[in-house]
């Protein structure tokens, strides 16, 4: 734009002929003077605003592309949560499957060992009283033998 902030002024001149007031050449010169003052400020202002559209553009399309990678980012973490779900879920069933198994053969097993303790048990009962037989046996023998022995 031009310097001068102040509006230009455009003083004309006319000369006065038979058929009316006629503008001076020097009028028109002021007058295509101020036009084009006024044209090379529309030029510099067109300038400007093309130049700022320029950089807003490339501004706008730096923001599209940083909104696409963010959406795609956001479209991938997604995808990568979901699967990450669905493998904790599985594991989570996997190892919930296994831990009712595991629970299962823990109470097999303690049925098991309640039968083996009854059947110790009474095993035990009966070597006992077997062992319990065999020293009155062996008591008696010995009473027996020990009285021979005196004869």
């Amino acid at each position: 734009m031009s310097e001068e902030k102040e509006k230009v002024k455009i003083q004309i001149e006319a000369i006065k002929t038979p058929a009316g007031e006629v503008p001076t050449v020097e009028s028109l010169k002021r007058v295509v003077d101020g036009l084009n003052t006024l044209n090379s400020d529309i030029v510099n202002l067109s300038m400007n605003v093309a130049s700022n559209m320029s950089a807003i553009d490339k501004e706008l399309r730096n923001i599209r592309k940083l909104v696409a990678e963010g959406t795609v980012s956001i479209e991938v973490m997604s995808q990568k949560l979901e699967k990450v779900s669905k493998q904790l879920e599985a594991l989570v069933k996997s190892e919930k499957e296994k831990w009712e198994t595991l629970q299962g053969i823990m109470m097999d097993i303690a049925e098991i060992i309640k039968g083996f303790q009854t059947t110790l048990e009474e095993s035990s009962s009966r070597v006992d009283q077997r062992i319990s037989e065999t020293l009155k046996a062996l008591a008696e023998i010995i009473a027996v033998s020990a009285k021979e022995e005196q004869k």
